[in-house]
């Protein structure tokens, strides 16, 4: 059990000893900081001769990469997320996290300006891992993510590329050689498509006679035909007999490569807080201001819920006046 005393050199110093256990000790200015440092590793202690091996956060990490991020989607994306918890959470015996700990990372994120919806992912991330380890694997029995308050979600972008800023997108494109990226804008605001769908078509999921792209691989795990309009067969025409590659946009290996190149335009262009994908926001509500209904939309956009779908949408007020 601990104990306390007073150094000779006015400190104070908290010890632990169990039998089996390595002694710890720990110095400080004040006896209630020692009390208190005290108190919290006699928990850790108990912990961990309660439930014997003790399995560290890390651990936990390493076993939910292992076994379930195979059978999640975005793979990439998940094993990122990881490793970002990894490196920025300290790695302690699970019944050692305390909420506390778990509001330090909240809001050291909420300083560094990440969005609360961002942040939220996070813990969405980190609270699964907990469960999993504490229903799955009896590593914990406490779930400190789910005792804590969490941030607002941020408000829903609302951000849709101006006629003028695709203008000077096209012309720094022509001027740079970078038809390619211009090629990705223009089907994106086309047909909706995502980035990542658009890097990954192959040619031989591209039918101009039929004017329909096949997407095998998406981001909710389904397939689905994405209808093209003249233009957007047009585009691909071209794209696709510039190289003998055997996907459309062969250019970049990975979505960093092109983000970055994109970020790279979009500042020679002198265009701020566009994103690629606020193309798709464009191209979602060009479809409803074209007279399509919402499940039309759906279809093409590959949106499982209405209410996500919603939040695409941006309709200018002028196309509703001309409406009504």
């Amino acid at each position: 059990m601990a104990s306390i005393y007073k150094h000779r050199s006015n400190k104070w110093v908290a010890v632990i000893r169990h039998a089996g256990c390595n002694t710890q000790s720990k110095s400080f200015l004040k006896f209630t900081d020692a009390k208190k440092w005290a108190a919290k590793a006699e928990r850790e202690n108990q912990s961990f001769r309660k439930y014997g091996k003790q399995h560290t956060l890390h651990e936990a990490i390493d076993r939910y990469e292992t076994e379930y991020v195979p059978s999640l989607k975005s793979i990439k994306t998940a094993r990122w997320e990881l490793s970002f918890l990894k490196r920025h959470i300290d790695d302690k015996h699970l019944d050692a996290f305390e909420p506390v700990d778990v509001v330090a990372y909240r809001d050291k994120r909420l300083r560094n300006h990440v969005s609360g919806s961002s942040v939220n992912r996070e813990l969405n991330t980190l609270s699964r891992i907990f469960e999993i380890a504490r229903k799955d694997w009896q590593w914990t029995t406490l779930n400190p993510v789910r005792l804590i308050s969490r941030p607002k979600n941020s408000k829903h972008r609302e951000r849709r590329p101006a006629q003028a800023e695709l203008n000077v997108l096209r012309m720094e494109c022509q001027q740079t050689n970078n038809h390619s990226i211009w090629n990705m804008i223009e089907l994106a605001v086309e047909t909706g498509m995502r980035q990542g769908e658009l890097l990954a078509l192959s040619k031989d999921c591209v039918n101009l006679n039929a004017r329909i792209a096949y997407l095998s691989d998406t981001k909710n795990g389904e397939s689905r035909n994405v209808p093209l309009t003249l233009r957007a067969c047009d585009i691909l025409s071209a794209q696709m007999t510039h190289h003998h590659s055997d996907r459309v946009f062969p250019r970049w290996s990975s979505g960093d490569g092109f983000r970055s190149t994109f970020k790279r335009i979009c500042q020679r262009a002198g265009i701020v807080n566009l994103r690629f994908h606020d193309f798709r926001h464009e191209a979602a509500s060009r479809f409803f201001e074209m007279g399509l209904n919402q499940f039309q939309v759906a279809a093409i956009t590959g949106h499982k819920s209405l209410q996500s779908l919603h939040r695409y949408t941006h309709i200018k007020t002028e196309h509703l006046v001309d409406l009504i």
